[in-house]
């Protein structure tokens, strides 16, 4: 038996070039049905009221509340009514997040990245009943050109500059469309194979750097610095190396409490811990850490996210080879003097201390492996240099990071900084 129809009286399909297609916002009972028939896709280890309910506990959280994001829907407008309980056709739906982004063109005389909005599109979508007819292609067609005017909410500054996915079906569906694939290669950290004995007395492990959990206020304090100072100064620099326009999305407080939110909403149904609240004061211990190294200037910090596997089990431990812990973001403050291709030995430490850190709440939480997606040049060297067993993965399918771009520049031609996990939406 196929799925229900959205309809009571047959309603014929319009064709996905027809006038008549239009973008619109779905109502709450519209959202409700689009969510129970994408659980599937993306329930996860989630029963259905569960992600019903995260769906709209998402939507209270700051990044994403007060218009922060949107839902859409590809509807035929000139449909009309046979009865009183037929509802409008719903062709395709996705849902949309405006986030702040900083970028800087080559002719830029200033010495710091311009801010802008720039909007993450995710949950693309199509009915059962409306599949094969191109309708997802045709709503992200009207969407890519709808978002770039399109300001959700007030308050954010600047003219919007992008928007952004991640394709889990490969490079080539979503490139036709205006979204061109970016680089997505991450390094893997096996747990099980990086766990280190206790330190001996008078060794060497013994003055390894120790991380340290990283609390809600100190977030806050390390996102704006994040933001104004490192990521800013990358940003400057690859324009000028490349001669290119560089762009990066915001790692600001509110995009970093999105994903941990998420994350300990799905571990509270997992776990039977408390669920978070909008006013649960985030990152708990488990969900990142810091190290300074040994100047005064010099530190390594990192958040992250769990994942789990549903491959028919809601018992993390049966799926431990399956599930991941995600490096949202890892920030490296190398110095004045000892950034770049050398960084110092105390960064090294800080670095691995950090990972250590990661892999110490992996192993707790059943995580079989870590991932960091696309890090820097200086984060690929202090991986080579940290002494952890890793490997490379250059993805072809899976979580694809596509940009298009609303400057006067080809989408392919902008440089994506920082484009890691914390990104995506």
């Amino acid at each position: 038996m196929g799925p229900p129809s959205q309809y009571t009286t047959p309603y014929k399909l319009p064709d996905a070039t027809a006038p008549s297609l239009t973008l619109a916002h779905p109502t709450d009972d519209e959202k409700r049905r689009t969510w129970t028939l994408n659980y599937k896709e993306w329930g996860g280890v989630l029963t259905l009221e569960e992600y019903l309910k995260r769906e709209q506990f998402l939507a209270t959280i700051p990044l994403s509340r007060d218009n922060g994001m949107t839902h859409w829907i590809l509807t035929d407008s000139a449909w009309i009514p046979t009865d009183e309980k037929d509802t409008r056709p719903i062709l395709a739906t996705c849902e949309t997040i405006q986030k702040p982004i900083a970028f800087k063109t080559p002719n830029d005389i200033s010495n710091h990245a311009q801010s802008a909005i720039g909007h993450g599109i995710g949950s693309v979508f199509t009915y059962p009943e409306m599949r094969g007819h191109g309708y997802a292609g045709r709503m992200l067609e009207e969407l890519g050109t709808t978002l770039r005017e399109w300001k959700s909410r007030e308050g954010h500054s600047g003219k919007i500059k992008c928007s952004a996915l991640w394709s889990d079906i490969g490079k080539t569906y979503y490139a036709k469309k205006g979204w061109v694939a970016f680089p997505s290669r991450h390094v893997e950290f096996p747990v099980s194979v990086n766990q280190q004995p206790p330190p001996q007395q008078g060794s060497e492990e013994e003055e390894e750097e120790e991380a340290q959990p990283i609390t809600h206020r100190r977030l806050a304090d390390l996102c704006d610095e994040d933001g104004a100072s490192l990521l800013d100064k990358e940003i400057v620099a690859r324009a000028a190396s490349t001669n290119r326009t560089a762009m990066a999305f915001s790692p600001n407080f509110d995009t970093m409490l999105w994903h941990l939110y998420r994350d300990e909403f799905i571990a509270s149904m997992l776990f039977q811990t408390p669920e978070p609240t909008p006013d649960t004061q985030l990152p708990l211990p488990h969900q990142g850490a810091e190290c300074s190294a040994g100047a005064t200037d010099e530190k390594v910090w990192a958040l992250w996210s769990r994942n789990y596997h549903p491959n028919n089990s809601r018992i993390p431990s049966e799926n431990t080879d399956k599930n991941t812990l995600y490096i949202l973001r890892v920030a490296v403050h190398a110095g004045s003097g000892g950034g770049g291709e050398h960084p110092s030995d105390s960064v090294v430490k800080a670095f691995a201390a950090v990972m250590r850190a990661a892999l110490r709440q992996a192993r707790l939480w059943h995580l079989g492996k870590i991932e960091l997606w696309n890090p820097s040049p200086t984060v690929r060297i202090l991986v080579e240099r940290s002494g952890l067993l890793h490997r490379w993965v250059d993805r072809q399918e899976d979580s694809i990071p596509s940009l298009m771009w609303y400057g006067d520049e080809e989408s392919g031609r902008v440089e994506w900084v920082a484009n890691e996990k914390y990104c995506w939406c």
